[in-house]
């Protein structure tokens, strides 16, 4: 694992969001383990179905949008802390620090901090 990998997971889903390109969003969920868990920024926990029903309605949702992952740090050789931005048209709109576990070169968890 490294920041490649993290970027070009969050392009794919920017990529799913902002254009609603399903091979996208088939790439983005491909990544991830089938043991997969999300602890999201208001502390709800979503398995791997959940995460992948939810995001099937939002493919277009957010004209603009990119997803920047700045400052990968490894933790462990399966854990790493990221800042994620997203951006629309220019304008960040949302901070988080992610710390994303892996398993055989999958993500396995992800808990996402809002940073205001």
């Amino acid at each position: 694992m490294n920041e490649d990998f993290f970027d070009r997971l969050h392009d794919q889903l920017a990529a799913w969001l902002r254009d609603g390109a399903a091979e996208s969003l088939d790439a983005f969920l491909g990544a991830h383990h089938e043991s997969f868990m999300l602890v999201t920024t208001d502390g709800t926990v979503l398995g791997l179905e959940t995460l992948r029903d939810s995001l099937r309605g939002a493919g277009g949702s957010r004209p603009g949008l990119s997803i920047r992952i700045e400052d990968v740090t490894g933790i462990t050789p399966e854990v790493y802390r990221f800042v994620e931005r997203h951006v629309v048209d220019g304008s960040v709109v949302d901070v988080r620090v992610v710390t994303a576990v892996t398993r055989d070169g999958l993500l396995l968890s992800v808990q996402e901090t809002a940073r205001r």
